[in-house]
């Protein structure tokens, strides 16, 4: 869980990742060390990112554990594209309305639609629970004001969660932005 959450973090210190994973952060430190000894991750200053053979180690996992899940699997995914057309449509016009409370609004309804399909989808991939949950606890934070949480690249914002679950699921369908070379 840890390697994969930093190749879709790219870049990531320890603390971002016990957040992304909801494990205790001596078991993200212990994981993190493990991979930096084989190669697979490489510290600077604090922040791990994936090495070749770190993001090789994610996608040949990922081909391994969903082959035989992947037709399920992309169906869902195709049903989620429409909701992402929706979402990067609202995002833009957020950010250019200087957060408009009519657009958050329909950003929310959408944000929340797709917590109830990752909790659908759940059932395939357990690990999706902790994206319905780090956007329930991000849509928390903005109805209690704090809209950096909406699109903040710092934060465990929205936009950054939304970014990370299409880049995981784009991999388990076998669709990945990222190539990397000799992956078979």
């Amino acid at each position: 869980m840890v390697l994969n959450a930093l190749y879709l973090k790219k870049m990531a210190n320890p603390a971002a990742l016990v957040e992304c994973v909801h494990l205790p952060s001596a078991d993200v430190q212990n994981a993190l060390n493990e991979a930096v000894g084989k190669g697979q991750a490489v510290e600077l200053g604090g922040e791990y990112l994936l090495d070749v053979p770190g993001r090789r180690a994610v996608l040949e996992y990922y081909n391994e554990t969903y082959l035989a899940k992947r037709a399920a699997v992309t169906q869902w995914y195709e049903r989620f594209e429409t909701l992402n057309s929706q979402f990067l449509k609202l995002v833009s016009e957020f950010q250019t309305s200087e957060g408009d409370a009519r657009v958050l609004a329909q950003l929310t309804k959408v944000v929340e639609r797709q917590i109830a399909a990752l909790r659908r989808i759940e059932v395939e991939i357990p690990r999706y629970g902790v994206y319905a949950d780090r956007f329930a606890a991000a849509l928390e934070r903005v109805d209690l004001g704090d809209r950096s949480f909406v699109t903040n690249p710092r934060a465990d914002s929205i936009h950054n969660i939304w970014f990370e679950f299409h880049e995981d699921i784009l991999a388990v369908v076998g669709r990945p932005r990222e190539t990397v070379e000799d992956v078979h």
